[in-house]
């Protein structure tokens, strides 16, 4: 008998154990329950469950986000999760800067992955037909614009992936030639892309990829002829006849009486009027001897 009723109380020391403690009432004539009582009821809802904030930027209210061919050449590689939007191109700066009007604002754009060159004093090689072939690629045109991870850079241009109907322009770019490929992290989708465009570009020998030309100078040389002055005379005595018959270095025994007769006339205004200096290289009857 004492071992069942120590059985039972052990029995009802678990049950007691499996449930909750009661609910340990406030006297209804404490302050504590007055209080309480006092205060008005509330209806709190209970938590809900808030979705973490995405990544993913959404275009400007109002503005349709366009749609996205990877199957353009070059783009396979376009994000297709982050923000798209459409403008209009106003300026074109250089082979890699442009700037594009959306909704009444505009903004300055510059292609990821692109280095064209400078047009900037002294400007780079092609860099006139760089900016040359962007003007024709969008200038006036209305372009998506693909954003990879940078919305604006610390420069305050916005770098994209720019399309135009069925050209990717960043890539196009790069393929004809006026722009080389560069790494700018954190925007590095397209990086393998545009990479491949400049081996195309050198195989194919285009634009930077010419031969620079090297300017070259000819210096030709002018002949001078040097007046010998006739030595001075107390008086002057023609040496030949300047109007009389024609004389040929025949007609001279030495190649110094037909030089005289070569320099007088010409002093006196007839110039060669024989002929005597073939070469004109100033001397009369050179194969004559002194």
């Amino acid at each position: 008998m004492k071992q069942l009723l120590i059985l039972l109380a052990l029995a009802l020391m678990f049950l007691s154990a499996c449930f909750p403690a009661p609910v340990q009432l406030t006297p209804p004539e404490t302050l504590a329950a007055q209080t309480l009582a006092a205060r008005p009821p509330t209806n709190t809802p209970p938590p809900t469950d808030t979705p973490l904030p995405t990544n993913t930027p959404t275009p400007p209210e109002g503005l349709p986000t366009p749609t996205l061919d990877l199957s353009i050449p070059g783009a396979y590689c376009l994000p297709v999760d982050t923000q798209r939007l459409q403008g209009l191109v106003t300026k074109v700066i250089s082979g890699d800067i442009v700037e594009v009007l959306i909704t009444n604002q505009t903004y300055p754009v510059r292609y990821i992955g692109v280095d064209a060159p400078s047009i900037l004093a002294p400007a780079e090689w092609q860099s006139a037909q760089a900016l040359g072939f962007n003007q024709m690629l969008v200038e006036g045109k209305y372009v998506t614009l693909v954003q990879d991870i940078t919305d604006r850079d610390p420069d305050g241009y916005y770098p994209r992936y720019v399309l135009i109907n069925d050209v990717f322009v960043n890539y196009e770019m790069i393929l004809q030639g006026y722009g080389m490929s560069i790494s700018a992290p954190p925007d590095t989708a397209c990086a393998n892309s545009l990479l491949s465009a400049v081996v195309e570009a050198q195989k194919l020998v285009r634009g930077i990829w010419l031969p620079t030309p090297v300017p070259t100078s000819t210096i030709t040389l002018t002949p001078t002829i040097t007046n010998t002055p006739l030595p001075p005379t107390e008086t002057r005595v023609p040496v030949c006849n300047c109007k009389g018959p024609r004389l040929t270095c025949n007609n001279f025994p030495t190649q110094t009486k037909a030089q005289q007769c070569f320099e007088y006339c010409r002093s006196m205004g007839f110039g060669d009027i024989f002929g005597l200096d073939k070469n004109g290289n100033g001397l009369a009857c050179e194969g004559l001897s002194n």
